[in-house]
This record gives structure tokens, sequence and C-alpha cells, in this order.
């Protein structure tokens, strides 16, 4: 009977009927769905085309590729903070829109660095970009709740359709930005890029409500005058004050580093795709064959979080999505490792790439999806931006090495070894941490007694009252 259930909860999720169904009743989360699919169908034509750039301008320096990585990883540890905040101070709709139009008019600097051959301004156009993506991502994550009000099944499937989206746009944007790219240039792949952020904006717009969290929670407060009245600085502070305190109360802060965990894993996959997918003197064929091993990317994240939903993750069941990051660690260990063994056969690397990836698509979108199941909506946003700073971090560091050890001679098999045993210890650690009890796996979080409504409640209880002293 379990068996039968799961066959049709497969079949129902590979025909996408319930994803359809909660469309087709959710004209707000239909109109985010379709700004998504114009974001990331531009993303991937900017990812491609900067590391052909970085490639072509340095003369195939690996460290030119991580400092790329840098200029891209270090602007978002920073201003995802901020945008965390942002997030929870502002009308989340309205700042995603005013994003998306920031966003394009940056795009405009990687043009400008194709046209004067500089990696100096190629890595400026990255910083500008990152940043502004960094003030985006916890906001784009945070208003889904708000979006998804039916329960906590919705928006597991919301959280699972945001992640193919993600995955469908690399699938067809990654071979399509090499193809394009080896066609008509790097520059069209940034013309397109702008193309799509305006579009995005555009469909924003007519997402109706109001999404600002914060003024929500101050009309219902007696001390809502005072708060507005507080000094700008001391409100920020006390906003992040709030946000540890939260994290201090509420049993899973642990959960913060999942996310972190996994680019300290894949942070190197940017060095070695490059390697990888290069044709000595042949640009035209690296760019195709670099947005081959994208797709792959895009395959594995694609059949990942589809698999694990037809027979792990029970939207309800917090340590269900836990368990299911356990398993994605493991299919990265095997996929490193294959990668690592089959490292000069193009074709297995990309089929040991979509292995990797369906471990990897896993992990950030199931601890996405804990932290919108488990955190307080009014510091979601600054959770988030904490959680991403961690990831950059960790990013950041492993990237930075890669390139450092490949221009010092190290074999592209040798780190993938080196991403392999990463891989391996990071699953040893996560999995004695769910099999004890901690984090999402914790009783409490999964007797279905407690409701959110109630375990927003009880969370404040602990932490409300320290941080409206320092708010106001």
């Amino acid at each position: 009977m379990v068996d039968q259930l799961r066959y049709k909860t497969l079949i129902s999720t590979l025909m996408f009927t319930e994803y359809r169904s909660l469309l087709r009743n959710n004209s707000n989360y239909k109109l985010y769905v379709l700004s998504h699919c114009c974001q990331h169908a531009g993303d991937w034509f900017v990812r491609v085309a900067a590391l052909i750039t970085a490639n072509r301008i340095s003369g195939g320096s690996a460290s030119a590729l991580g400092m790329l990585v840098v200029f891209r990883t270090i602007p978002e540890i920073i201003f995802s903070q901020l945008g965390g905040l942002i997030s929870d101070r502002y009308d989340r709709r309205k700042t995603m829109i005013r994003l998306d139009v920031s966003a394009a008019l940056v795009v405009f600097a990687y043009i400008y660095s194709v046209r004067v051959d500089s990696l100096r301004a190629l890595y400026l156009a990255t910083a500008l970009r990152s940043a502004v993506s960094a003030l985006y991502l916890p906001i784009t994550h945070a208003i889904v709740p708000q979006l998804v009000l039916s329960g906590k099944e919705d928006l597991k499937r919301a959280a699972t359709l945001n992640g193919t989206i993600w995955s469908s746009m690399l699938v067809l944007g990654g071979a399509i930005a090499g193809w394009f790219s080896a066609k008509y240039g790097v520059e069209m792949c940034y013309i397109v890029d702008i193309c799509t952020y305006l579009l995005s904006a555009i469909v924003m717009s007519r997402v109706k409500g109001d999404f600002n969290v914060h003024e929500t929670t101050t009309k219902d407060n007696e001390d809502g005058d005072s708060d507005k009245k507080a000094n700008p600085v001391k409100k920020v502070l006390g906003m992040i004050r709030e946000l540890f305190v939260f994290l201090r109360s509420c049993g899973f802060a642990t959960l913060i580093f999942l996310k972190a965990t996994g680019c300290l894993i894949w942070g190197s996959a940017d060095v070695l795709n490059v390697a990888f997918a290069h044709v000595e003197n042949d640009e035209a064929e690296s760019s195709r064959r670099m947005g081959l091993i994208f797709s792959s990317v895009g395959v594995g994240c694609v059949i990942g979080p589809a698999i694990a939903n037809c027979t792990i993750v029970d939207g309800k069941k917090p340590s269900s999505l836990q368990l299911a990051i356990v398993i994605g660690l493991l299919f990265m260990t095997a996929g490193w490792a294959g990668v690592a063994f089959n490292s000069h056969s193009f074709w297995k690397i990309c089929l040991f790439t979509s292995v990797r990836t369906i471990g990897s698509a896993m992990i950030w979108l199931f601890s996405t999806l804990i932290l919108q199941n488990l955190v307080d909506p009014k510091v979601l946003g600054r959770v988030f931006g904490l959680e991403f700073s961690l990831a950059r971090i960790t990013e950041t560091i492993i990237a930075t090495s890669t390139g450092t050890l490949r221009d010092a001679g190290h074999s592209k098999q040798e780190l993938a070894f080196m991403s392999t045993a990463i891989a391996a210890l990071s699953f040893l650690f996560w999995s004695t941490y769910h099999f004890r009890g901690y984090g999402a796996a914790m009783p409490r979080f999964n007797t279905g007694e407690e409701t959110n409504e109630n375990r927003e409640k009880n969370l404040l209880s602990e932490y409300e009252h320290e941080a409206v002293d320092v708010l106001t």
C-alpha cells in the first residue's frame, strides 16, 4: 500500500499535477514563478560568459578564475546581511522590483569589461552584480511563505518548484548559453541578461498585496510609535541582536551551516569545470563544452529533489528534510569520486557531475525549506542573510584554494579527490548529527502536536522581550 502510494506520488510529481494546481489557485505565486524563470534564464548566460571572458583575458590562469569567484562571493558575504535586514524591514515585493532594475543596469559593466578587454573591469562588474544579487536572495526566499499560505505541503511544493525552475533554467540556459556565446559572442549573453531582469521586474509589479512584515508587526505593537522614533543605527543593531537571540533560543541554529557545508564541497567546481571544458586554441568548442557541463549540473538538480520528494520528504516532518540532506551529501561524495576516477573522459565527467548535483540540489533546496518551516517569519530574512553569508565564506575559501593549487601544478584529478574527501567528512558529521536527534530531527518538531503558530509563540516568549528592549 505504501509502495503504491509512493508510486502515485512519483507519477504526480513527474506530471507536475500538484504544482499545476498550486499555480492555478495562487495567482500571486504564479507571477512570482514567472519572475523567477526570467531571472534564472539570464543568470546562466552571464555565468558562462563571465567564466569564458576571464579565461580568455587571463590566458587560462586558474588563479584568475578563483579570483572571479572571490569577487562574486565577497560582496555576497557582506550584502546578504543587509538584504536580510531590508527583507524584514521593508515591503519585499517592492524591494525585489527595485533590485531587478538595478541588476539590469549593473550588467552594462560586463559589456564594458569585454570591450576594453580588462580583467579588473570584469572583476568590478562581477562584484557589483553580486552585491545586488546578495541583497535579493534573502528577500526572494523570505517572501515565499507569504505567497503560499495554504499549508506545509504547498510550501514544500513551492520550494521544490523554485528549485526545479532554477535547475531547468540551468539545463536550458547552460546549453543555450554555451552555443549562444560560441555563435554570437559573450557580449550578447549580457544583453540577454539585461532583458530578463527588466522582464522580471515587470512581472513582479503585477503581484498584489502588502509584503512588509515589519509594518504588520508594529501595527499590533503598542510600542510602535517609539520604534519609529528610535535611532536608525539603534534599530539596525537591535535587529541584529534580535536575530542572534532567536538563534540562541530556537534549538536548531546549527542548521544555518548546511549551505556552507555544501559550498565547501562544490566551491571548487567553477575552477575545475573550466579546466575540464577547456580545448586548447578553440574558444568556441570550450564554450560549448562549458554549456554541456552546466546542463549536466541542471539535470542532476532536477532529478534530486523530485526523487527525494517522492521517497523521503514529508512536508509535515522537518526530520525528513534533514535526512534528505544527509543522503544528498552521500550523492555529492559519489559524484566527486566518479569525476576524480574519470577525469580524462569528458562525457563521464558530465555524467558524474549530474550525480554530484543531485546531492547539491537536495542540500540547497531542503535546507531552505527547513528554515522556512521552522523560523519565525519576522526574522526569516535575517536568518537567510546570515546563512547565505556563511555559505559564501566557505565557497570563497575553497575556490581560492583550488585556483592556487591548480596553478601550483596539482592536477584536475587530485583536486577532484580533495573535494571527494571534503564531501565524505561532511557526510560523516551531518549523518551523526541527524541520527543523534539534533536540529530538525528533534522530536518536538516532528510530533505534529506543535503547529507553526504555537511554535512561533513559544519562541517569541523566549526572545521577544529582550529584542524589544533594544529596538525601542
